[in-house]
């Protein structure tokens, strides 16, 4: 799960060429990345997909922003996402 997250916040920073190496389990999502509000939610969608989890925003919090571990442990509360059938998507 880190090695995703950190490929998402590289792909969102991509004029950042220098972020995966300065990046650990304990980089601060905010305030040592510096994700602005649309980098933010680039990233909580990209999330979403790639690691197939429903973000309860209810439950969301800025403390879960403290560390990738922290958002990581976070996205281990949160409920898988349910795939579409072939089916479904036709309809």
């Amino acid at each position: 799960m880190y090695e995703k997250i950190v490929d998402i916040l590289c792909a969102i920073n991509e004029d950042q060429p220098e972020l995966r190496q300065s990046l650990s389990p304990e980089t601060h999502l905010n305030n040592d990345i510096g994700l602005d509000s649309l980098q933010m939610i680039q990233f909580m969608l990209k999330v979403e997909e790639q690691l197939n989890v429903v973000i309860d925003y209810d439950e969301f919090d800025y403390e879960h922003l403290q560390s990738i571990n922290t958002f990581m442990d976070f996205l281990k509360s949160c409920q898988p996402r349910e795939q579409l059938l072939y089916e479904d998507v036709k309809s």
